[in-house]
């Protein structure tokens, strides 16, 4: 962890945090990951403005990737250029 965080300049990991260009979600890594900080952060998840918050931007992500059907959409389209 501490070689690749020296050589990747990403500022994420989490993948909707990578598509959103923003912390949605917590990214606890390595010594991050205590009993305090996870249950603080579900705790933000279950309840308050953090929970809609997060609520809203996972709504904004759906939309991004095409809304719902996104996956099939997309696989069929593969199938379709497939047989061409």
């Amino acid at each position: 962890y501490q070689i690749a965080k020296r050589i990747i300049t990403l500022k994420f990991i989490s993948l909707v945090n990578l598509i959103m260009d923003k912390e949605v979600v917590k990214e606890l890594i390595q010594d991050e990951l205590n009993s305090q900080n996870l249950a603080s952060e579900l705790h933000k998840i279950l309840s308050g403005s953090s929970r809609n918050d997060m609520l809203f931007s996972y709504h904004t992500l759906e939309e991004k990737l095409g809304g719902k059907g996104a996956s099939e959409k997309t696989a069929q389209l593969i199938v379709d250029f497939v047989k061409k």
